[in-house]
């Protein structure tokens, strides 16, 4: 166990409540023997614990292993019992599931309806509740809740489901369309398994149409010229249209070319065409193709996908074209007003640039109290404070301590004691669901006293509390971060807000691509970074090393920002998508930085630059109080490449 976490235990360990009594060796040491022998299986060892091992915070969880390990000799009484004495919990959510098919294996409805929760979320069982309400008569809630169900099913129909689907076709409450909605969401995420079950209840050419579209999205260069030899219905159309929208993002050109030859074989509707458009446009724009523009406004503007939109608007500010803008940022339409902030700000820009000074005004004054990037250029293009930085922390004490008692983040934090982070985490996350927004905001304090940075900020996030800025931001590492960033010349803040994106403060975190720690640096980067400073790096552990790690991410983001000549939106995109990509983005002629970065083509980098620039003038402010700089001053304008030298004669 590294150091580190054993840090981290000690700490956790002692926001336990001081009314449990804090466990000993003994009992961590008797508690992890025999859970582990539960779980193999093995059953005397627990039927002979001594009677304090009750009062363990974990002690429930050996009551489950062992009610698992016997489930199918138990009666349904001792298993109700234990979901009472532990509602809400994991253990329950677990037990419910279990017994939830063995009352439906028995067609006991209503007792199934009476003890199972309406709320757990578990696919078969909602199928198995609303076989429940069908038998009772309740078919009104039936339907509603079978349709919501069957819709939000992946992976492929359970035998749990099948019964729901043949329900919900014999009271006509699944019609064609929806059907065939659910079947373009499945191949949208490969499940074509199931999207191949769902065919088999359409008629025959949707069928075909169905596995033309599983041949597409495995080979579209191949298979899209066979699939516009076949018969033109709706359904193919849908399929050919997938394809060359898939195609075109690494042969342009040939679905161009196929393109052309299936408006001539197939009758494509209105809407078709512009659907197809819009995703052809939306390929050329992130390109940065001069043509997509007027490309993408020709498409009627009712017509346009909302993604088309969104391409539109990026290309027209890119390009300086502020009326294309404002026609593309006045069709985007957000479930959420957060989600719209920065295209008020772009709506704001070109009304601002076509002289309606007062409206763009009012738009900036909308999002400028947003403690984001588009908050924070909103409020510098008023000349204002950033209010979102100036909010005080909240006292939440009273309520910490009354989650100290509570016996789930109890066993969370025992968890985390025993060195099992993953098991304390989805203990911690599962008691979320039953807390109010403002517990949830005095559970992620709980975690910053914990000195839990990352689970805090996590715990915020389920709250969506994003203005939240005490919580969201922790000030850790500091005294590496500001060593580190002046030995190398660069802004401390500018690596602070690098590890909160990163990382959020995990200094254990490995991802899926093998970046590691605080700064997640993968080990090629590691090692020649570290060859340069004269480090010798053994291995994953070193790079791991906060120390290391701040100093190796460190001296890369100086060595970045030396490539980009100071730029440091640039410098931070290279950071992420690599040193070779900024230059493959450059405009042909020089433009403002939110221009920019709005305009990258990788959605992980574009929001990447976004949030650490943000997160930046965060920092800036929290190192710096009253003294930080404003984000607009560290978004230098975007040059073209400089022009290649040509060898001397």
């Amino acid at each position: 166990m590294s150091r580190l976490f054993l840090t981290f235990a000690c700490c956790a360990f002692a926001y336990i409540p001081s009314v449990l009594a804090e466990p000993s060796a003994t009992q961590r040491e008797l508690f992890q023997q025999t859970y582990s022998e539960l779980q193999a299986g093995k059953l005397d060892k627990f039927a002979t614990l001594p009677a304090e091992m009750q009062h363990y915070p974990l002690y429930p969880w050996l009551e489950y292993a062992d009610l698992k390990q016997r489930f199918d000799m138990l009666p349904d009484a001792p298993i109700l019992a234990f979901t009472q004495r532990y509602p809400d919990s994991l253990m329950a959510d677990a037990l419910h599931i279990q017994l939830a098919k063995r009352l439906a294996d028995k067609q006991e409805w209503q007792k199934l309806l009476a003890t199972i929760p309406a709320t757990l979320d578990d696919t078969d069982t909602q199928c198995y509740r609303t076989q429940a309400l069908a038998a009772v008569g309740q078919k009104t809630a039936a339907l509603e809740t079978g349709k919501q169900t069957w819709m939000g099913i992946s992976k492929s129909l359970s035998d749990a489901c099948i019964p729901v689907t043949d329900l919900l076709r014999r009271h006509v409450t699944l019609s064609t369309k929806d059907y065939w909605e659910r079947i373009r969401a499945a191949l949208d995420k490969n499940q074509t398994t199931l999207a191949t079950q769902l065919a088999a209840d359409l008629p025959l050419e949707a069928q075909r149409a169905v596995d033309r579209w599983i041949r597409i999205r495995q080979s579209p260069a191949e298979a899209l010229p066979l699939a516009l030899q076949q018969a033109d219905t709706s359904y193919m159309r849908d399929a050919i249209a997938a394809g060359l929208e898939r195609l075109a993002k690494k042969e342009p050109q040939q679905a161009e070319n196929l393109w052309q030859t299936a408006r001539q074989t197939s009758q494509f509707t209105p809407e078709d065409i512009a659907k197809v458009e819009s995703a052809l446009g939306m390929q050329q724009a992130l390109r940065h193709d001069p043509a997509a523009l007027q490309r993408l406004a020709a498409i009627p503007a009712a017509q346009r996908t909302q993604e088309a939109n969104l391409w539109m608007a990026r290309l027209a500010a890119r390009q300086g074209d502020w009326e294309k803008l404002l026609d593309a940022t006045q069709h985007l339409t957000f479930e959420h007003e957060r989600d719209a902030a920065s295209w008020d700000y772009w709506q704001a820009r070109a009304l601002e640039q076509t002289g309606k000074k007062a409206q763009a005004t009012s738009l900036y004054a909308k999002i400028a109290p947003q403690a984001t990037f588009y908050g924070f250029l909103a409020a510098d293009r008023l000349g204002q404070a950033y209010p979102g930085l100036k909010i005080p922390p909240v006292d939440r004490s009273q309520r910490v301590a009354g989650l100290q008692k509570v016996a789930a983040i109890q066993r969370a934090f025992e968890w985390f004691a025993l060195g099992n982070r993953e098991q304390g985490r989805k203990e911690w996350f599962r008691a979320l669901k039953q807390m109010d927004k403002e517990g949830i905001l005095a559970l992620a304090d709980l975690a910053t006293r914990a000195n839990d940075p990352n689970l805090a900020i996590w715990t915020v996030a389920r709250a969506k509390e994003w203005d939240e800025t005490h919580l969201r931001f922790p000030v850790v590492h500091t005294d590496l971060v500001m060593e580190q960033a002046r030995h190398q010349g660069i802004q401390p803040a500018w690596v602070m807000g690098v590890i909160r994106r990163e990382s959020a403060f995990d200094a254990t975190v490995e991802s899926s691509a093998k970046a590691l720690g605080l700064m997640q640096l993968i080990p090629p980067t590691a090692n020649a970074v570290g060859n340069k400073l004269g480090l010798r790096l053994k291995g994953r552990d070193d790079i791991l090393h906060p120390p290391t790690n701040i100093q190796l991410g460190s001296a890369y983001l100086r060595d970045m920002l030396g490539t980009f000549s100071g730029n440091y939106a640039q410098a931070t995109a290279a950071y992420n998508a690599g040193p070779g990509r900024p230059p493959q983005w450059a405009p042909d002629k020089l433009i403002n930085a939110d221009q920019w970065i709005e305009s990258i083509p990788f959605t992980e980098t574009r929001e990447y630059v976004q949030a650490v620039m943000g997160y930046t003038t965060i920092y800036d402010e929290k190192l710096n109080p009253g003294k930080g700089r404003r984000l607009s001053e560290r978004l230098q304008p975007i040059a073209p490449n400089a022009p290649k030298s040509s060898p001397s004669p």
